[in-house]
């Protein structure tokens, strides 16, 4: 039986360099960094990167603070972002078993809990919120559609990959009562329809 999650990865690994110079070409999510920290409202603020890849995004949140730290599962992203990015924290670690450090004020997730089920984002939620300090934000971008119990197995120019989809509504239900929903945005990106939701810890 093909592990899922162990195709994904060695996707990712394969092809991490080809994916930087595609997106690349996109550039970085300017307003969304900007808006993080307008909702984290303080200076140097302590913020989580989850599913950093090579640091893309990483240039934007350096520019505002000196306390980041950056997560991916993909070795090969980590070691260019290291290489990109050399006084900023990256480590390889798989999100799904992570040890969120505390004392963070936000937590952000671009386009990367797409790969996990729904039993794992609950869990991850409830994890950063144990972490996050009063009134932190947790904020991510995810693929907006009805959630594929087995997941959905997709193969483009880079290779096969597992994504789950979910709704604003399913990932509110996720957070419980510990969080409110302080921003919410949907939008439609390469015939592919995304939102973006910030949670604010009670």
């Amino acid at each position: 039986m093909i592990d899922l999650k162990q195709q994904t990865i060695e996707t990712y690994e394969r092809a991490a360099r080809e994916m930087a110079r595609k997106f690349e070409g996109i550039g970085t999510r300017v307003d969304d960094v900007e808006r993080v920290f307008g909702l984290v409202g303080k200076e140097h603020p302590f913020v989580l990167e989850i599913g950093c890849g090579y640091g893309r995004e990483a240039a934007e949140f350096l520019l505002r603070t000196d306390r980041y730290i950056g997560v991916d599962i993909s070795e090969e992203f980590i070691r260019m972002a290291r290489e990109a990015f050399p006084e900023a924290k990256f480590e390889v670690a798989d999100i799904e078993t992570y040890g969120f450090p505390e004392g963070l004020d936000a937590v952000v997730a671009f386009a990367s809990l797409l790969h996990s089920d729904r039993d794992h984002v609950a869990n991850i939620l409830a994890r950063a919120h144990a972490a996050l300090v009063p009134g932190g934000i947790f904020y991510l971008s995810l693929k907006e559609g009805e959630y594929p119990e087995e997941g959905s197995i997709r193969t483009d120019e880079f290779g096969t990959r597992t994504f789950y989809f979910y709704t604003p509504d399913l990932i509110r239900k996720f957070a419980g009562t510990g969080y409110e929903a302080v921003y919410e945005n949907r939008q439609s990106l390469r015939g592919q329809d995304w939102f973006t939701l910030a949670l604010r810890k009670k």
